[in-house]
């Protein structure tokens, strides 16, 4: 009797993409461990025939029209889940093209049926909550006077009961009808977006020759130890994420390098808006506080520099050139002077080679020629009271009100509060604070600090100069030449495979 009820649900969904005239798609976003994920937006590219589409939240469907059928509506309801995967209890929607009786069934993977209802069906969305006992993989069969659909639920938790129980009409769930031309075996690829603070923004992307309905799920990748959830382009093809704070060094402690082990301890500043200001000044070889503006390449590796110690603060550039020369940069063969290349960062996945600083030309890329979904790439900001500029991911979609965008004008044009600033980060926001620079002359003092920013690229300028990041009232450029023995901010970044 099992096998005959299990044969049943088999040819119901058989006999509903029979009568279907679409082709729909559904997506559900999971991590690579199985928790789910709410798609902040999937992109359709049909690359036989050139064209595009975007399902934002809360649609989870998106129903292509065949090409020369003129009606493309399913005979019988539609349904669909959300979340799915669920724990415990999930979200349905039923929707049909006029008021009828339908009976909708749930069976367990021994064919067992585990709960009925017969309800009415109003012309549109009907919602209801499914509550399962146990975990595993379950079949809803919605039955009405013009055919059977049905849907594979995914439980993975326990409830105290196995029921269907009505919410209502209104959609929760919405389907998005394309209208680009579609034919059967069409090459779709498929790429969803997300946000959250602990996973990436992008899915796995799916390229295949579409032949039939099918369910997507895309899987997101955790965020790795320290880094923000934002994805940015900084060349073709080519995206990181940003560190989740200034790079700070402490003389206390130990730490791995990529060929042994140095006194000292690297970190990510605890907030984004944290810089160390005057504290600067006590920068020595034992001083157990933190510092947060170094010198050109002071990663600590002996690069064939004079000085290439944290703590360095030779009053020559001279000091400071990679390999004895000025035209290296801190890549190549002298990728070791990248403070992220050489060192374990404490907070930052704590193995040496995981982060790495931008080049110019990706500073660049980053400021000003990069396309994102919203159009904005930076804004310059006052958070949390510090000035400095927020990056903003490729794909950032959020209704917060963003105001001076991509322009040179002044600061305070944004004000974010601390509580503010957690929806934003959480969203994969970077804040650059104005930290400043240092010089190390007789006496020592500090310049910009709270007003100006500079923070180092990998790549070399002139002979007396690194490339650097520079921002202030009202300028942001990417191309500013930093004097090597002038102290300034870094800011790692690591790259998305």
């Amino acid at each position: 009797m099992k096998k005959i009820l299990m044969l049943l649900v088999a040819v119901i969904v058989l006999a509903q993409t029979a009568v279907s005239q679409d082709i729909t798609l559904r997506f559900t976003g999971v991590t690579t461990s199985g928790d789910y994920v709410r798609l902040e937006s999937v992109r359709v590219s049909n690359v036989t025939r050139s064209w595009n589409e975007v399902v934002f939240y809360p649609d989870t469907i998106l129903s292509f029209t065949l090409t020369g059928i003129a009606d493309a509506q399913s005979l019988s309801a539609e349904v669909s889940a959300y979340p799915n995967p669920f724990n415990g209890a999930t979200n349905v929607s039923v929707s049909v093209l006029q008021s009828e009786k339908a009976t909708m069934q749930l069976y367990n993977l021994s064919g067992q049926k585990v709960a009925e209802r017969v309800v009415d069906l109003e012309t549109g969305d009907n919602n209801f909550e499914v509550r399962l006992k146990n975990p595993q993989l379950y079949i809803l069969s919605v039955t009405t006077t013009q055919g059977s659909s049905s849907v594979k639920l995914l439980n993975r938790s326990c409830s105290s009961e196995n029921s269907i129980l009505s919410r209502g009409t209104g959609a929760f769930v919405a389907k998005r009808q394309s209208w680009s031309p579609f034919q059967i075996g069409d090459e779709l690829s498929i790429v969803g977006y997300a946000t959250g603070a602990h996973f990436l923004p992008v899915s796995h992307q799916i390229i295949q020759s579409q032949t039939s309905s099918e369910n997507f799920t895309l899987v997101f990748d955790t965020v790795p130890t320290g880094a923000l959830p934002g994805l940015f382009s900084v060349g073709a093809n080519k995206y990181v994420l940003f560190s989740r704070g200034n790079l700070q060094w402490s003389a206390s402690g130990t730490h791995a390098t990529a060929d042994s082990t140095a006194h000292g301890t690297w970190r990510f500043a605890p907030n984004q808006w944290d810089t160390i200001g005057s504290a600067n000044n006590n920068i020595d070889t034992f001083y157990t506080g933190w510092i947060d503006l170094f010198t050109w390449g002071t990663s600590g590796w002996n690069s064939g520099a004079n000085a290439y110690q944290p703590y360095s603060t030779n009053t020559t550039y001279l000091d400071f050139n990679v390999g004895g020369s000025y035209t290296n940069d801190l890549t190549g063969n002298y990728a070791n002077a990248d403070w992220g290349v050489y060192n374990a960062i404490s907070n930052g996945g704590n193995q040496p080679g995981m982060w790495r600083t931008l080049t110019k030309k990706e500073w660049d890329t980053l400021i000003n020629y990069r396309s994102t979904a919203s159009g904005i790439r930076y804004v310059k900001a006052l958070v949390n009271d510090v000035l400095g500029i927020i990056l903003v991911p490729d794909n950032w979609n959020s209704s917060y009100p963003l105001n001076a965008v991509n322009t040179f004008g002044i600061f305070d044009c944004d004000t974010v509060t601390a509580a503010d600033w957690v929806t934003l980060e959480n969203s994969g926001c970077a804040f650059l604070p104005a930290a400043g620079e240092a010089y190390h002359y007789v006496p020592f003092h500090l310049y910009g600090v709270g007003s100006k920013g500079y923070y180092w690229s990998s790549t070399n300028s002139v002979g007396s100069s690194g490339y650097a990041l520079y921002f202030s009232n009202p300028q942001a450029r990417a191309d500013q030449s930093q004097i090597k023995h002038i102290g300034i901010a870094v800011r790692l970044v690591q790259d998305v495979p």
